[in-house]
């Protein structure tokens, strides 16, 4: 086999692997928010199409994709050790996304988990959006 083909199926291997990997951080963050709010999160958003619900999965799972990919940005091509990362910080983040969704809960007035999956469009809703992203770029800033 020449180097070429080689080079891209060593490639291919690759990306499965840390598609493999970035799709259980993803499926784990998923998980997350679905503990953090109450109800059924899929029939909330996909049936109920409830915006804010939306809106806080689709900043937590953003936030967790920017440190999986930093994580193999980072792995100078040294694929078990990327693999590892990429894991072990996405499975961080998911965590520290959680714990700051609570310690918002806790540092203001109300349920913030029932305040957002009410669908009142409640302004909550944009800082949980904040500090997701915020978390997630401190977590990728950390891997470099």
């Amino acid at each position: 086999m020449n180097d070429t083909l080689s080079d891209l199926l060593d490639g291919l291997g690759a990306a499965a692997a840390y598609s493999v990997v970035g799709l259980l951080v993803l499926v784990a963050g998923f998980i997350a928010v679905d503990l953090a709010t109450p109800g059924n999160l899929r029939r909330q958003i996909w049936e109920d199409r409830n915006l804010d619900l939306t809106i806080v999965l689709a900043s937590g799972l953003a936030a967790n994709a920017m440190t999986v990919v930093t994580a193999i940005l980072s792995s100078n091509d040294e694929l078990g050790k990327g693999l590892v990362d990429a894991a072990g910080y996405g499975l961080l983040g998911v965590v520290l996304i959680g714990l700051v969704f609570r310690l918002v809960d806790l540092l203001t007035p109300g349920d913030l988990g029932r305040m957002i999956a009410d669908d009142d469009h409640h302004p909550a809703v944009w800082v949980t959006f904040v500090t997701h992203l915020a978390v997630g770029a401190v977590v990728a800033a950390s891997i470099s």
